[in-house]
Parts: structure tokens; C-alpha cells; sequence
């Protein structure tokens, strides 16, 4: 799914100077190889805003709201479609805990919806790698799909207390673009959505693949369909083979899945511009909770 103003805002803060952190080892430390992971990913971490603090939406608050926990890497509270929320709507995000890269959250909402709207994502609630930028001017740090060195992720997490008419998915979103000099949605050129769950009949954009059955297995442990679309730009999304399974313990080395994706459109030539993961949220209320997430991306 295509998430316009989404991208936008989370871009706005990628650029924006963190002050040092605890986090950050002095120089002359001697680093592990996971610190040293996390600093390379994340840039400068700020452990401290990530204890028990809550981002709370209704109708009449902003719909845009962030927790900056290290230079790379944004909590969201994003009701990207508020205007399509009936008045009774609400979000809570819950930062529990960031420890070495480990990022413990929870999201609680409920989002009710017109029958005309229900089914249109209303939210994207999600913590984001956006793509590094140096100071002083200099050019963007970029990572090409065939450059880098290591996209690894891990996800542990549950969905409880969801009502009858729950539409969602869990799911990574991953913005690519052909410039490398690319930082926001409008020069992405690609989108790849990984869904975890599909829940209530959600289903990505477009139809499903041709190529290769529209199948893609990954890691010898996963098996997705592949659909193919378009919003804005080609979508790419993959989602459970089989009808409501759910991989609420997920951990895959990235680079394989977006080299498995070649033959669907997805090219190694291509840059990383962001990387979500969270709930979308058409309609229904519910309760994601992650219990761990890692991202190693650099």
C-alpha cells in the first residue's frame, strides 16, 4: 500500500541532528560486533526515550506523531486517512523498550470505519529506517540493493484483542528508488510490502503474479503469494501462501528476498530509501504487540 503523506512526514525528520546519546560509545571504546551493527545502521541512539513514553491519538489530535530513537530510526503514530476514522477513533503507541538495537512496542487501537471506506488503510502505525544523510552539507549516504553488506531482521510479535471485524496486516514497507540521491516518496521508484499476516480478507494492491507461479519461498521457511500492482509506483507485496497463517516469530536475511523478487521487477540497481514495520489498519481494534525487533542494514 502506498502511504503518501506517511512517507513524507517520516522523511521530514531524517535529517534532523540527535543530540549524543549514552548509547553511543566514546571513542577509543572497543565495540562488539552487534554494538557496532547498530551504530552502523541506526547512527547515534537515544535509549532514553523509549521507557513506558506513549503517543495517543483521537480526532482531535494531529494524526502525525514521531519518537526519534536514534538518527535512522522513527517511532510513528501515523493515521495517514484520520478524515475516514469515525468520531469514536483511537491510537496509543507505547514505547517499552530500545536496548542494543531490541526495540520492544506496542500499538492499541480502534479505528472504526464507514462500510464505503472499510476497505481503505486508515493507519500505518510502524517504526522506520530512513535512509542516512551526512552532516555539513555533504551528499546522502547510499546503500545499493547489491552493495549492501548485510539487511538482516528479526520480528517477534503477537496481535490480541481484535474485534470481529478486524481488516489489517502486519507488515514491513520498503521504499527503493533509481537516484541515489533520493530521500522521500516522491523519487521512490519502487515499493515492496512483506506481509506478515493478511487479517479480516486484506489483500495488497494489484493481482497476483504471474512469474513463477506468484510464489516465492525465502529462507526454507516461508512461503508467500506475490502480487503485483500499482500505487503512485510499482508495488511489489508478498503475503502468507497460506490462508491465514501468521509468522509472528519472523527472521530472514532481506538481501535474499529482494533478490528473489528479481524476476517480479525488483532490480539490485536500485537504492534503499526507507524500511517500516508496523500494522496497517483499514478498520477494527486490536492490540500489536512486539516483544522484539532488530534491524541490521548497512
Amino acid at each position: 500500500m502506498k502511504h503518501t503523506l506517511f512517507f513524507v512526514s517520516m522523511l521530514a525528520f531524517a535529517s534532523v541532528e540527535c543530540s549524543p546519546a549514552g548509547s553511543t560509545p566514546p571513542e577509543g571504546d572497543h565495540n562488539t560486533g552487534a554494538e557496532n551493527s547498530v551504530a552502523k545502521t541506526m547512527g547515534k541512539i537515544d535509549e532514553s526515550k523509549c521507557k513506558g513514553e506513549k503517543m495517543e491519538w483521537s480526532k482531535e489530535k494531529t494524526p502525525w506523531q514521531n519518537s526519534m530513537l536514534a538518527e535512522n530510526f522513527v517511532l510513528y503514530q501515523n493515521i495517514w486517512k484520520s478524515d475516514q476514522v469515525l468520531g469514536t477513533g483511537k491510537s496509543e503507541i507505547t514505547c517499552k523498550s530500545f536496548k542494543n538495537g531490541n526495540l520492544a512496542w506496542q500499538t492499541t487501537f480502534d479505528l472504526p470505519s464507514a462500510p464505503e471506506n472499510a476497505k481503505q488503510v486508515k493507519a500505518y502505525t510502524n517504526v522506520a529506517w530512513v535512509k542516512p544523510s551526512l552532516t555539513g552539507g555533504q551528499k546522502t549516504q547510499s546503500i545499493q540493493v547489491k552493495n549492501a553488506k548485510v539487511f538482516n531482521t528479526a520480528w517477534d510479535w503477537q496481535l490480541t484483542g481484535d474485534s470481529k471485524d478486524l481488516v489489517a496486516d502486519v507488515s514491513y514497507d520498503i521504499f527503493l528508488s533509481k537516484d541515489p540521491t533520493c530521500q522521500k516518496q516522491e523519487c521512490a521508484s519502487r515499493e515492496i510490502m512483506v506481509w506478515l499476516s493478511a487479517i479480516g480478507g486484506a489483500r495488497p494492491a494489484g493481482a497476483r503474479a504471474q512469474a513463477n507461479g506468484g510464489t516465492l519461498k525465502l529462507g526454507g521457511k516461508y512461503e508467500f503469494q506475490v502480487w503485483q500492482g500499482t500505487s503512485q509506483v510499482p508495488v511489489v507485496s508478498v503475503f502468507p501462501a497460506q490462508e491465514n497463517q501468521k509468522f509472528t516469530s519472523f527472521s530472514a536475511d532481506m538481501k535474499e528476498l529482494l533478490k528473489n523478487l528479481g524476476p517480479f521487477g525488483v532490480s539490485q540497481d536500485e537504492y534503499l530509501v526507507s524500511v517500516g514495520a508496523g500494522i496497517e489498519i483499514f478498520t477494527g481494534k486490536g492490540s500489536l504487540s512486539t516483544t522484539k525487533y532488530t534491524l541490521d542494514l548497512y
